[in-house]
Parts: structure tokens; C-alpha cells; sequence
């Protein structure tokens, strides 16, 4: 069976990257994917941006992102357990700010939080090839250019774990050869998309709206 990906939970209806609408989300889903990033005191939070207005997360502690958030949603955003999450993840670690050393700590530090079932994944290739070693749950790359086709097949033949977050606009490309029992689309939307994308034989698809999409299961 595809497996049904709610985007940051149900953005439609609740705030993104919260333990309410990520939780709420299984009702429809099988998945949801969550973005990970590390603040100025090594917590970690859940955020897309890597920013709060021109302030940099990474240069934020948790006080000083509470007051910038104002609204108090910081309190369902900030990730100390997986039992704060009812569900399977995947995992997307945000690392587009960080050096080295930080990525090293954000890494370090969810190593406690996966669990077998979970995949976690980053546009940081590099960073995923160098940790997978150590990682008790499935694991994959993000990629959204078709450039990044060839290189993601070379890896692909060497290690067949791995799972490729692909743009779903890659699947129609002629160059792609990927397996697609590890390809999981992003961020489909279109009903008439995900019913054609279900009719495939790929892992699973991400969407903003899975309690639409969860009525084409496959």
C-alpha cells in the first residue's frame, strides 16, 4: 500500500510543525513529515523557516524565540521527546544555516529520538551518508533538481536502504531510474496528480491535505 505523508501535519487546518496538527494528522496518514532545526542553546524546535523575521533560529535560545513568536506556539514546537509525536515521521533535518559543528549536534542529538520505523532525511546529502551508520530508522535524501537525478542514482547502486525524497515533478523526467519502492514525492496537491502518482508503484506520497487524499488509497 502507498503510504500517505501529511506535510507538517494538517496545514490547512492547524499550525504547521506542531505536536497538535502532527498528531491530529494520523487520523488521515501514515506519516507525517516534520522539519527539525537547532537553536542557539542546542534545543530543538520545529520550524521550516530558518528564521524568525530577520533573527536567525540558530542564533536564538528558546526565551528569545518565544518572545519573537508571541503567539506561545513555541510550546507545541519544541521536540525533548518522541512520545510527543503519536506516529511515524519522517524526519527532514534542517541544516541550511549551521556549520559543521552544528550540524554534528543536531544529528547527535536526534539519534535519541528516532525510532525503527521513522525515516529521516536532508537536503544534506553529505550529512546523511555520514551518520546512516548510526541511525536505528530508515533514511534518505531531498532533492528537487533534475541535475541531482544522476548523482542519486550513483548512490542508490551502492546502497539499496536508501530512500530518495524526490519533487514530484522528477518522476515524469525520462532520466528518472530511481527505485521507486524507496521514492517518496513531494508535496502533491492536485487531486488528479495523486490519484495518477498512487497508480504507481512508489513508497508514498507527502500532501498538505491527506484528509482529502487518504479517499485514493492504493
Amino acid at each position: 500500500m502507498r503510504k500517505i505523508f501529511g506535510h507538517r501535519g494538517l496545514p490547512r487546518i492547524y499550525k504547521e510543525n506542531t505536536f497538535t496538527g502532527i498528531n491530529k494528522a494520523y487520523e488521515h496518514c501514515d506519516f507525517v513529515e516534520i522539519d527539525v532545526r537547532l537553536t542557539g542553546d542546542n534545543h530543538l524546535i520545529l520550524h521550516h523557516d530558518p528564521n524568525i523575521g530577520e533573527d536567525l533560529i540558530k542564533n536564538l535560545s528558546l526565551s528569545e524565540l518565544d518572545i519573537l513568536m508571541k503567539d506561545g506556539s513555541i510550546h507545541d514546537s519544541i521536540l525533548v521527546s518522541r512520545d510527543q509525536i503519536h506516529g511515524q515521521v519522517n524526519f527532514e533535518i534542517k541544516t541550511d544555516t549551521l556549520d559543521d559543528s552544528e550540524v554534528d549536534i543536531l544529528f547527535q542529538k536526534m539519534l535519541s529520538i528516532f525510532e525503527p520505523g521513522d525515516i529521516v532525511s536532508s537536503f544534506n546529502w553529505k550529512a546523511i551518508q555520514s551518520f546512516k551508520n548510526l541511525f536505528n530508522c530508515n533514511y534518505g535524501i531531498i532533492f528537487d533538481k533534475e541535475e541531482d537525478l544522476f548523482e542519486a542514482q550513483a548512490l542508490s547502486n551502492h546502497d539499496d536502504e536508501l530512500f530518495f525524497m524526490t519533487h514530484f515533478s522528477l518522476i515524469d523526467s525520462r532520466n528518472f531510474a530511481l527505485p521507486r519502492n524507496k521514492t517518496v514525492l513531494w508535496t502533491v496537491n492536485n487531486e488528479d496528480d495523486f490519484q495518477r502518482y498512487m497508480d504507481m508503484e512508489i513508497y508514498g506520497i507527502v500532501t498538505d491535505i491527506p484528509d482529502t487524499m487518504q479517499l485514493y488509497r492504493k
